[in-house]
């Protein structure tokens, strides 16, 4: 009798000392849980979506990367209504049957899966829909430990979280963590990686596929033949429980299930016949996608990770980015791209940039950072953002209008195109000469402009100083521009969407707005982390803008002779613009350019090589005839080609931009400078349509503020200034204030 009673004081002090240890560890363990903060809003790490302007269409995504081998976690959160209700029967049958009757845990589930486990049979465990969702979000760091510890926790943030939550909004963020193998994490991912589908379009037979995955995704996706049992086996317990008609787990029996990676054939009961493994890899993307233009999307990434660091874009993610790309244009700008190569528009081997933007707001519409070939994936460079290279003769436009806007030109004015020799203070004397080693002698700004004459252009410098085109210029958005006369031929360097922004100040009416890609940023929820708002800065008068607007509308249209620029007409609209070449010593053309605008859109196209190396002076085309390479074709061809489809279907303004109330046109001749009425139609300041007697022959007049009797600047009045001529001789005094 004494050795039971021992016994029983033995038994009742370990159970007493068992139920005290658990008691403390339970109230330790207790103190230890995570916030119940995170309860209401589990937060997971999302892939982040790119759209385009219209705020609806996709154009890309950024998965987080996980891990030291910044594995792409590819996650999309959806929301219940976005599931077929086939597939979340399916999923909730096989995981957890009686999710909807239990409050957290499934105590008699549990008994099942251990006893099933001791056996060696577990197919799932015992674990519930409510207990994988805080294990794989607020316990996800001790979520693979098999221990006591983690299952009290469970249990205890399970209660709280069914006390919180109703079950629909469980099954919402389960559906969203669950890891469906490779990258592939939440449901609609899964569906695309799995069935090329979104989760709204899953049946039943491919909902009962991925339930089977969840608890080893990776083997069991290996194992087609067991997955598929295991199939039959929960069709057959959804019908016995009523969740399902027996017609309706017929026909998902007999459903021709082909998950990727796999090629299956069955007979006409559903038995299969054969499972080849394909080997196509499960990674349902890289840590970047889109099937409209991966630049856009690198640009995207760089900028939010610039702006918000890796640990947002790569870590939580989630981001909902709202672009200004017009998935129209894009798409114009990679055909017009492709084209280059498969139509012979760009010369074989060279690189490429086309941009596109709205002079009025600033938004790109479209970028290719290079140049597009069939079947070939993209790099990472983005030649429109990152390629610095001078412009050429397509920077004479700011030239000319710094001239304008004092004053000290007009179209109509004379200049002479001959050799010069320019003076300049502590520098060598600057001596260029024309592209084409020709001179054609005096005629008016506006003719100089449709032969891209060098020499009138470096006398236009010299009219308005170094120093004023270098400010104007730094005012557009050019950097690292310097007051030299060779900047009058673009001999400094920038980037296509520097260029292009610029040029757009003068279909802006004279204001430079600041070029930008990302309209707005959410977070997850919804709340606005950014919008954007475009700083703007008037650089031109209206008269002004529209004075260059109207000359470069002649390099496009003037005849007799053609101006370069001819090829870039559009039949129906209105189209200004400038070619530009950057030579090499020796005269080897290594950057060929051309920017031009048209209601609604400026656009700017470079073609060159990486290296700087010369371009071909001619190559072959695919028809085999033989094209000669200079700027007044090939960015034309490609610009052409991409505004045209660009603006495909949009109304064309065969009337060009509006005229400011300060212009007047005259009919002059594009060679006496004079009026006539078989001459060319040109617009000016009104007052200033035509200097006679303020047109050099020989070198040009600059505008003298006579109460200094210095050089004038943009804010002298008008009455105070006095028009004095430049010749070699006296030149020093007029070049700087």
């Amino acid at each position: 009798m004494k050795i039971l009673q021992g016994i029983f004081l033995v038994l009742l002090a370990l159970i007493l000392s068992v139920v005290t240890l658990l008691t403390a560890s339970g109230f330790k363990w207790a103190n230890e849980l995570p916030s119940l903060q995170g309860l209401d809003a589990l937060s997971y790490s999302a892939t982040s979506q790119i759209y385009a302007r219209d705020g609806v269409t996709p154009i890309g995504q950024i998965v987080p990367v996980v891990g030291e081998d910044r594995a792409g976690t590819n996650r999309i959160p959806v929301g219940l209504d976005e599931i077929s209700p086939a597939a979340l029967e399916a999923i909730v049958a096989y995981e957890d049957d009686q999710f909807f009757n239990h409050y957290g845990f499934d105590i008699p589930g549990l008994l099942k899966a251990t006893y099933a486990e001791f056996l060696g049979e577990a197919d799932r465990g015992g674990s519930t829909i409510t207990t994988q969702v805080v294990k794989n979000t607020v316990l996800e760091d001790i979520r693979n430990e098999r221990s006591l510890e983690r299952k009290a926790k469970e249990f205890m943030l399970a209660i709280e979280l069914e006390r919180r939550l109703t079950k629909a909004e469980i099954l919402q963020r389960y559906v969203n963590i669950v890891f469906w193998g490779g990258n592939v994490y939440g449901i609609r991912a899964a569906a695309q990686a799995y069935f090329g589908k979104d989760p709204i379009q899953l049946t039943l037979a491919e909902g009962l596929y991925l339930a089977r995955l969840i608890p080893s995704p990776n083997s069991r996706h290996e194992d087609f033949i067991g997955t598929r049992q295991s199939m039959r086996q929960v069709l057959d317990k959804m019908v016995e429980q009523g969740i399902i008609s027996q017609d309706a787990a017929t026909r998902a029996w007999l459903e021709n299930l082909q998950p990727k990676g796999w090629n299956v054939t069955y007979d006409n009961q559903g038995n299969v016949i054969s499972a080849e493994a394909t080997g196509e890899r499960l990674l349902a993307q890289t840590s970047i996608s889109s099937d409209l233009s991966k630049h856009v999307v690198w640009a995207v990434r760089n900028w939010l990770t610039e702006k918000y660091g890796e640990d947002v874009v790569f870590g939580t993610g989630g981001l909902r980015v709202y672009t200004t790309i017009d998935v129209k244009a894009q798409k114009a700008a990679n055909d017009a791209s492709l084209r280059a190569t498969t139509e012979g528009n760009a010369p074989p081997d060279t690189q490429l940039a086309i941009v596109g933007l709205d002079p009025a707001t600033g938004e790109i519409l479209a970028m290719v950072g290079e140049r597009l070939e069939p079947g070939k994936s993209p790099s990472e460079f983005n030649r429109v953002l990152q390629a610095e290279r001078q412009p050429g003769s397509s920077f004479k436009p700011v030239v000319y209008a710094s001239a304008f806007e004092l004053g000290s030109l007009s179209q109509a004015s004379i200049m002479v195109d001959e050799p010069a020799v320019f003076k300049q203070r502590g520098l060598p004397d600057y001596e260029p000469n024309n592209w084409d080693m020709g001179f054609i002698g005096a005629k008016t700004v506006r003719e100089h402009v449709d032969q891209s004459r060098n020499i009138p252009a470096i006398k236009a410098l010299e009219a308005a100083t170094p120093e004023e085109v270098a400010a104007r210029a730094t005012e557009l958005g050019y950097t690292n521009v310097n007051p030299y006369f060779s900047l009058g031929l673009g001999a400094f360097e920038t980037t296509p969407l520097q260029h292009a922004a610029a040029f757009a100040a003068f279909a802006n009416n004279g204001v430079k707005m600041d070029p930008y890609f990302i309209q707005r940023v959410e977070d997850s929820e919804g709340n606005v982390l950014y919008e954007a708002a475009p700083r703007e800065v008037r650089v031109w008068s209206p008269e002004t803008a529209y004075i260059v607007l109207d000359m470069l509308h002649g390099n496009v249209t003037d005849r007799n002779p053609t101006a370069l620029s001819w090829r870039a007409n559009i039949e129906g609209r209105w189209v200004a613009g400038k070619t530009g070449t950057t030579n090499l010593v020796g005269g080897a053309d290594k950057d060929i350019w051309f920017v031009g605008a048209t209601p609604g859109l400026v656009a700017a196209v470079w073609i060159g090589n990486d290296d700087s190396s010369p371009l071909p002076k001619y190559y072959t085309l695919p028809n085999g005839e033989r094209e000669t390479t200079t700027s007044s074709r090939q960015p034309v061809y490609v610009w052409k080609d991409f505004v045209e489809n660009a603006l495909r279907g949009v109304p064309a303004n065969g009337e060009g931009f509006p005229v400011p109330d300060g212009i007047v046109f005259r009919t002059v001749d594009r060679s006496t400078g004079a009026e006539s009425s078989s001459g060319t139609r040109m617009a000016f300041t009104a007052g200033t349509e035509i200097r006679a007697g303020r047109q050099s022959i020989g070198r040009i007049e600059v505008p003298i503020d006579t109460r200094t009797n210095k050089r004038a600047t943009a804010s002298t009045p008008r009455e105070f200034i006095q028009y004095r001529q430049v010749t070699p001789e006296n030149v020093a005094p007029y070049l700087t204030n």
